[in-house]
């Protein structure tokens, strides 16, 4: 039977190399690793906490993780890392410590109370967490659900407008005339998001919203006008004209005539100013309506408001002009 001496000595090297092991996977480990001592002074960093802070590893007594923190993030650690030294308890709490590059990012802390073999309280060991980017994230998707909110709240009150508005007695006509609004919603709301809701340009607005007309008026609409890019409330709302247009003329106007012509162009007319105009050359011109409709308060009033735009509708002896100036968008 082996001598208690020299098991003894044989235990010892089995206990140093455990040791030496922690100490490896402490020091390598990707995760910031630390230990405090029961002030709350530094007595060790792992490599990956060394290399955040350009802690040279023999100076380590001299430094102080304190004086990292941001000045507006004093306060809101100092409160939780208090409490748990007094406390002898754990504590998680986030912050903004400055990078040896000067570089300020937002670490969550999580540290556990650690104590001797008598008891007594010898600090806290903790890991810290560099949690920037991932509130960044959170934050440009509270953003994005914010904005998408809006933009919902925004297309209701624009579908709610055109039900109200659109009024037949017979349900069938209500039915296809309401659709068709919507088809020239959607048209638009496809070519906002193309472009993250940043904004269109009136040629790609122009032919999105004439796109049925393809085979109806073949060559007889003529558009024309320099790029110009409007922001997406005022294409929602001159989307919504402009079909109003198309469908007054099929009715009506020029494009119920097999020779009747339409020329719609645009152009700038000073810093953040653009004018827009449809003009339609028919042999039998529409008459003025005889009251105000939905389609009059689409192409006046929404586009008045909507655009902030002074708008003009004319009867000519050729046929009839809507003209509108807007001083937004663009």
């Amino acid at each position: 039977m082996a001598s208690p001496a020299a098991s003894d000595d044989r235990a010892e090297p089995a206990g140093n190399a455990r040791l030496e092991f922690v100490r490896a996977m402490a020091e390598t480990s990707p995760a910031m690793l630390w230990m405090g001592d029961e002030v709350g002074k530094c007595v060790f960093l792992n490599r990956a906490l060394r290399s955040f802070w350009g802690v040279d590893p023999e100076n380590l007594a001299e430094f102080d993780w304190s004086t990292t923190v941001h000045p507006d993030d004093v306060e809101k650690l100092s409160g939780p890392f208090g409490r748990a030294m007094a406390d002898h308890t754990s504590f998680t709490v986030e912050a903004r410590y400055k990078r040896a590059d000067g570089a300020y990012r937002t670490m969550r802390t999580l540290a556990n109370p650690r104590f001797g073999e008598n008891g007594a309280f010898l600090g806290m060991t903790g890991v810290n967490i560099d949690v920037t980017d991932e509130l960044a994230a959170e934050e440009h998707t509270r953003l994005l659900m914010a904005e998408l909110n809006h933009r919902t709240k925004n297309i209701l009150a624009v579908v709610q407008a055109i039900a109200r508005s659109t009024i037949f007695r017979d349900p069938k006509d209500f039915l296809r005339s309401f659709g068709e609004r919507l088809q020239s919603l959607s048209a638009c709301n496809d070519l906002l998001l193309r472009t993250d809701w940043s904004g269109v340009l009136l040629d790609e607005l122009v032919a999105a919203q004439m796109s049925h007309l393809s085979g109806i008026a073949e060559g007889r609409i003529l558009a024309s006008g320099p790029t110009i890019r409007i922001g997406s409330r005022e294409a929602q709302t001159l989307s919504m004209a402009l079909h109003e247009l198309c469908t007054n003329s099929l009715k009506y106007g020029a494009l119920s005539d097999d020779r009747g012509k339409v020329r719609l162009s645009w152009e700038r007319t000073g810093r953040g100013a653009w004018r827009m105009e449809w003009r339609e050359e028919a042999s039998t011109p529409p008459a003025p309506p005889e009251r105000k409709g939905f389609g009059q308060t689409v192409i006046v009033d929404m586009v008045r408001s909507g655009l902030e735009a002074e708008v003009m509708i004319d009867f000519p002896p050729e046929g009839f002009v809507w003209r509108m100036t807007s001083r937004v968008g663009a």
